[in-house]
């Protein structure tokens, strides 16, 4: 699998990447998003507190799946990334030997839901643009300080910030229907992360 820089230009000021991506994502058989296998994960678990997330106990690791039921293709927002917190702190805390992360559907993660944030900013700009940021920065530390092995399967398209968190963890098992897209660059945004530095690790400088 490789990574690809695709996109659309900005225009008027709105970001046409996202709704050009959750078209493909859509419009694609083979991707679509499943929602009846999530509320069929949901029924078969005692444990509901989260929304947005479905949290096993498993013999020797914690499995966690990515299952929104606020946003499309299992996007991020502030809401579901202090969920994956809150259930990483669990888990470090907890017997498990190591943290199984994957999705319900077809789509690993779309990143950022960039609809759900520009409509949060038409109220109070400065307040929402860092309650954001700083939900994006403790998300990332949140991977980076858990000292568990995390494996993650990816069952396929992850974008964004849900590729660029994958070299912080120990393992990450792709399916032949996985594809990456980061398209920082294209959406005029700084790399999300610590991609700026993992990725010439991982994947050489040129690349």
């Amino acid at each position: 699998d490789s990574f690809h820089l695709k996109g659309s230009s900005l225009a008027n000021g709105s970001l046409n990447l996202h709704s050009t991506v959750k078209r493909k994502l859509d419009g694609e058989k083979d991707y679509v998003f499943d929602k009846r296998l999530r509320y069929s994960v949901r029924q078969n678990e005692s444990n509901c507190r989260f929304r947005d997330i479905v949290v096993r106990k498993e013999d020797g690791f914690t499995h966690i799946l990515l299952s929104s039921q606020t946003s499309d293709n299992n996007a991020l927002t502030p809401e579901i990334m202090k969920e994956v917190r809150r259930a990483l702190c669990n888990a470090s805390a907890d017997d498990s030997k190591l943290l199984l992360l994957s999705a319900v559907g077809s789509v690993f993660c779309s990143g950022l839901d960039y609809s759900y944030l520009i409509g949060r900013l038409s109220n109070d700009r400065r307040k929402e643009s860092t309650r954001i940021a700083e939900a994006i920065r403790d998300f990332v530390k949140a991977f980076i300080q858990f000292k568990k092995p995390i494996v993650v399967a990816i069952n396929g398209p992850a974008l964004g910030l849900g590729a660029s968190i994958l070299p912080l963890c120990d393992i990450v098992w792709a399916s032949e229907k996985a594809w990456f897209q980061t398209p920082y660059a294209t959406i005029r945004l700084t790399p999300a992360g610590c991609s700026s530095y993992t990725f010439p690790q991982i994947l050489g400088v040129a690349l």
